[in-house]
């Protein structure tokens, strides 16, 4: 995935330099393998055999640009040794030491870091791999030839094919069923996931204890009565570190000792969000989807990346000029529309307030209302002033024109699409809810596409 080795030179250098310390008397060392800077992994022998099936689920799942590269494993009388790709740091180190990693701090754009985590984890679930043990420390940040971020998903010794037995590197504990303190999943907190069982078995013999069966004494649920494991318990994780990453470096759960508690009486607080404008609504939006109690009520990768979080300004635009067109459509076409439109006009006050030509200079409804007149309490009619504006936007004042550029911001898409959204932050998730909530309306093939994942750069 961008490194090229010497095919002739196939011996591994481990240097005494040590990168970090892993559970189980694991060490990290920094070597060289057919020439390349590597990270060699080296775990105790009597790990050999879990540790292969760790190292084939990365051979099968790291032709992907956002999952850490295996290179090579080794077997001596005492040690195995996995090389690795080296990176300078992780997500966790760039975001709490910032001072320690000043050149990767000041490059992290979070919402293209995000993307690609997201990315990754749906490559790894696309193969039927689980990782379990989404966190910041296992998030591993490299840099691109161009000098661009790129986020890397590593630490497989947790991670299970839903099609097999648990591919565990260390056997599960009372104190890491499944997952890391205060980044698992409420189902695997409750006990409700075998997390020794494949799709199609059943293992009696697990020997951890959930925080809920503590509070009950201790009495742990029958495996039989117990669900299979699934990719949701990842799309939890990734909805804290989202978090996390947004927050800079908080919890949705809040402090270390209290998350999972918290998590399992469903407290969660998302408001160091609010300040953030539109972006901040969306990534609350997004969170409280991924982090749901119900594991069958979470988004799945693809959906998450279809997401308008991640949508750019050309996107979001050309979606609520679509969508305009379309409610203008309805509104010639009762009863049939009618629930679309209601739904859309719902909370109308929270949208756009008593009367949305307040929030809109002077000079902008003056023009507005040259051609027409527009409802000042109807989310539609802004809709439609907007895809107006659009269409005739080479065609305005030049006063009015200024408005809607910011400094360093060409006019269109960027530029003239804050211009509204700064004043209706809440406006464009509305409207894409309103659609998305009615299947036959986003399958029209005018918005087909805006629910697929957005791939382009962020």
């Amino acid at each position: 995935m961008g490194v090229i080795c010497d095919p002739v030179n196939r011996s591994l250098i481990i240097s005494d330099e040590i990168l970090g310390y892993g559970s189980s008397g694991t060490i990290v060392f920094k070597g060289n393998f057919q020439g390349c800077a590597v990270a060699v992994k080296r775990l105790l022998r009597d790990f050999v055999d879990v540790v292969s099936k760790e190292v084939s689920l990365l051979e099968s799942a790291d032709n992907h640009a956002n999952v850490i590269r295996y290179f090579y494993k080794e077997v001596t009388d005492s040690f195995l040794y996995i090389a690795l790709e080296l990176c300078p740091a992780s997500l966790a180190e760039v975001i709490e030491k910032p001072n320690e990693h000043q050149s990767l701090s000041a490059i992290l754009k979070p919402k293209k870091a995000l993307s690609q985590i997201a990315s990754g984890l749906q490559h790894l679930h696309s193969l039927s791999i689980v990782h379990r043990d989404i966190k910041p420390q296992n998030i591993l940040v490299s840099q691109t030839s161009k000098g661009e971020l790129k986020m890397l998903l590593s630490d497989f010794g947790l991670s299970k094919r839903l099609d097999g037995v648990a591919q565990t590197s260390f056997s599960q504990t009372v104190n890491n069923p499944g997952g890391t303190f205060g980044w698992r999943a409420p189902e695997i907190l409750r006990g409700d996931v075998n997390l020794d069982a494949g799709a199609d078995t059943c293992d009696s013999t697990s020997s951890f204890t959930s925080v809920s069966d503590q509070e009950n004494g201790g009495e742990s649920k029958r495996s039989e009565d117990r669900k299979r494991l699934t990719r949701a318990v990842d799309i939890f994780a990734l909805g804290c570190l989202m978090y996390y990453v947004l927050s800079n470096g908080d919890h949705p759960f809040g402090s270390r000792f209290e998350r999972e508690m918290n998590i399992l009486r469903r407290s969660i607080d998302l408001q160091r969000l609010d300040g953030l404008g539109e972006e901040g609504h969306e990534a609350q939006h997004l969170i409280c989807a991924m982090t749901k109690y119900e594991p069958e009520q979470r988004p799945d990768a693809l959906k998450i990346l279809s997401h308008p979080y991640f949508w750019d300004s050309h996107r979001r635009l050309s979606f609520l000029q679509d969508a305009s067109d379309r409610f203008d459509i309805m509104e010639r076409d009762p009863p049939v529309a009618s629930l679309v439109l209601v739904a859309l006009e719902a909370n109308a006050v929270d949208i756009v307030g008593n009367d949305w030509h307040r929030r809109l200079d002077r000079q902008v409804m003056e023009d507005l209302n040259k051609r027409r007149k527009y409802d000042p309490k109807s989310i539609a009619a802004l809709l439609r002033a907007i895809r107006n504006k659009k269409h005739h936007i080479h065609d305005l004042p030049h006063n009015v024109k200024r408005l809607f550029t910011i400094a360093g911001v060409q006019l269109l898409p960027d530029g003239f699409l804050a211009y509204f959204t700064s004043r209706f932050p809440r406006l464009f998730l509305h409207t894409y809810e309103v659609v998305d909530s009615y299947p036959v309306l986003k399958s029209e093939s005018s918005f087909l596409l805006y629910f697929k994942p957005f791939s382009d750069e962020i």
